[in-house]
């Protein structure tokens, strides 16, 4: 009992100001959309420093509820089914890692089995760099994206202006992650079957021609402001989790004042190596125009490790859309 107040109280101070940074991470003061890409190796805030392995998740999706969230880059239909696949390939432990994304869109509005056939193809590929740095751990890298229209457009849908068949990009990042659990002993004592993770993340998209910076297609993104929070309950069997993204517009006034605002709530349940998500995200403009994309959807995960069982969550609100 002596132990367990001198861990209370001596640690008083560092575990307020982490579950202040905690609270800020989870709560919906910001707003943001789930990325296409993957945080590398999920997120996680610690992790081996040599070694070569191979991690990953398989994702398989569907839109429970769709009135605006489309099937193509050039924002023509309305998207049904979700077939992805994450891989962290590592050369020297997360010291130096390569992550790799596929996504496939289909649209509900076509015909018969045609639905199930993928619209959109987006790949990403880059190389990260995870160090543990004070509580948690800095993960630097870059990445390329593109995001593709799969097949011609129907004959029912009319062109769009902008017409982008094709969106990529180039960028660098910064995000630092954080786990409660880690990094307070005292907070793991209290607590051992709750954890509140998160992450904050600040990108530079360094080369774009064609990623737009609004829901509409207009502009270039330049910044990138994400946030991520996660609250695990009952050894994380359930989990809340909160996506939110910003991005800015290259040619306006102001480059540093976010033109979109996506946000994805959602809740997780997780065993073992599968995971099930229910989502809703939001895609709002900020500085202009009113054209929106949202959707309800459940999204079903299988991870994978090629050394070690796979136990933490690989599938993570920076990953799923």
């Amino acid at each position: 009992m002596q132990f367990n107040l001198r861990c209370r109280f001596a640690a008083c101070r560092p575990l307020a100001g982490l579950a202040l940074l905690a609270l800020w991470l989870t709560s919906g003061r910001v707003a943001w959309a789930l990325d296409k890409q993957g945080s590398a190796h999920g997120g996680e805030a610690s992790g081996t420093t040599s070694g070569i392995a191979v991690s990953g998740a398989l994702s398989l999706g569907t839109a429970l509820h769709n009135p605006s969230y489309a099937a193509r880059p050039d924002n023509t239909g309305l998207t049904l089914m979700r077939y992805a696949g994450h891989a962290d390939v590592d050369l020297i432990g997360q010291r130096l890692s390569i992550p790799l994304d596929v996504n496939l869109l289909s649209d509900r509005l076509r015909g018969g089995a045609a639905k199930l056939s993928p619209t959109e193809l987006d790949l990403i590929a880059g190389l990260t760099s995870t160090w543990v740095l004070g509580p948690g751990a800095l993960e630097l890298g870059a990445r390329f994206e593109q995001d593709r229209q799969l097949g011609t457009l129907p004959a029912y849908e009319t062109a769009p202006v902008p017409d982008l068949k094709t969106q990529s990009y180039v960028d660098a990042r910064a995000r630092y992650l954080l786990s409660l659990a880690n990094a307070s002993p005292c907070f793991h004592q209290v607590s051992p079957h709750t954890d509140v993770t998160g992450w904050a993340t600040l990108g530079w998209f360094a080369y774009n021609r064609t990623y737009a910076a609004r829901p509409d297609n207009s502009g270039r993104a330049l910044l990138r402001y994400a946030l991520h929070g996660e609250l695990s309950l009952l050894d994380d069997l359930i989990s809340l989790g909160l996506d939110g993204t910003f991005f800015t517009d290259r040619h306006a006034a102001n480059v540093f004042r976010p033109s979109e605002m996506d946000l994805t709530p959602e809740l997780i349940f997780h065993r073992a190596a599968f995971e099930v998500h229910l989502a809703y995200e939001f895609d709002l403009p900020l500085d202009q125009g009113s054209y929106s994309q949202r959707y309800l959807y459940v999204l079903g995960v299988w991870s994978f490790d090629l050394q070690h069982a796979a136990s933490a969550p690989l599938e993570s609100r920076g990953e799923i859309l």
